[in-house]
């Protein structure tokens, strides 16, 4: 079985407070609980698909004065850790009792071109060492320190390409639309708002959300796997469209469930062909299989009060249903950027 390595280029310390009652904007409110533990969006796809018995490994860019934050956070052994300068971002969760979630999330912390040079090495040394399926980079792109851009991405999917590895990317906002057409991306995972602004118009019906997947694959990405909250989601490809649908058994707490999600879809799709990469020919997907696994295990994560999965007992199972392109989405999507 070969493997899943993610990158997560900026990492946090999640805080979640869950209330007794509705939150009351500029008073004060009282937690019955708090959980704080690391986290961001690699790391909790990582964290599920280790708990799913896949070989994974979380790669992390920490701050060399952060680091006894790792000594509670579950599942030590996919850690893989670049220390960096600087401290971690902090993301606050507020969950009312109703399930409302309020998020405050931290900007990444900048980061110098020594460092993220050193963060590429490790992760590439990563995907050689477990013969990795994919390398999937979650979350969002810190800064340079030099130039105040982006962290650039380049050269790390290319080389992770050329060992034989699919390339997924999970982020939003202006670094989602420029990677999505840089031909450097097998998979990408929008929502129905981010797809909107990716082909600059508004998406109405299942059928206009499968159009605009369509557009992204011919503009170089090979699966567009795109979430559309209680409508379910859309798995589109160049040769085959799919729409799948769970329901949550209770919604507690949205955060992380794209991350259930998108692990659920890589669970699917993960070769059972050790030599496939010696062979240079990519292993054909389970679109059905994927899609409906990362359904399941979306909707269970959000019945869920942190991004902790800890069990898939109470996992609902996933309808595929018959793609009609005339339905009507719940919520129409709309151009955000």
């Amino acid at each position: 079985m070969n493997a899943v390595v993610t990158l997560t280029p900026g990492p946090v310390l999640d805080r979640t407070y869950l209330l007794s009652e509705d939150l009351s904007p500029g008073k004060v409110n009282r937690a019955l609980e708090v959980h704080e533990y690391m986290s961001g969006k690699g790391l909790n796809v990582a964290r599920t698909l280790h708990l799913a018995k896949h070989p994974v490994a979380a790669i992390l860019p920490i701050g060399m004065q952060d680091q006894y934050l790792l000594f509670s956070t579950p599942f030590p052994q996919i850690l893989r850790i670049m220390p960096v300068q600087g401290r971690v971002r902090v993301n606050t969760t507020v969950v009312e009792s109703g399930g409302r979630t309020t998020n405050i999330n931290q900007t990444p912390i900048p980061m110098s071109d020594e460092d993220w040079s050193n963060v590429v090495e490790l992760t590439l040394e990563q995907v050689s060492d477990m013969n990795a399926d994919w390398l999937v980079v979650s979350g969002m792109h810190p800064k340079m320190t030099a130039t105040g851009n982006p962290i650039d991405l380049s050269e790390l999917y290319v080389r992770a390409r050329e060992m034989g590895a699919r390339v997924g990317l999970d982020t939003s906002g202006p670094e989602l639309k420029h990677w999505a057409r840089s031909g450097f991306v097998n998979l990408i995972k929008p929502n129905a708002d981010e797809l909107a602004s990716l082909v600059g118009r508004e998406l109405l019906t299942l059928g206009d959300a499968i159009d605009a997947g369509h557009e992204l694959i011919s503009g170089g990405i090979e699966i567009a796997l795109i979430s559309l909250g209680g409508d379910g989601a859309l798995g589109v490809t160049a040769d085959e469209v799919v729409w799948a649908r769970a329901t949550a058994p209770a919604v507690i707490n949205t955060t992380g469930a794209g991350d259930a999600f998108l692990a659920g879809f890589l669970s699917q799709v993960i070769s059972r062909d050790a030599d496939h990469h010696a062979e240079g020919v990519l292993p054909q997907l389970d679109l059905r299989a994927g899609l409906s696994t990362a359904c399941s295990w979306g909707a269970l994560a959000v019945s869920l009060p942190t991004t902790l999965i800890s069990t898939f007992a109470s996992a609902p199972t996933a309808e595929i249903r018959e793609v009609d392109r005339d339905y009507r989405l719940t919520e129409g999507a709309h151009v955000r950027y």
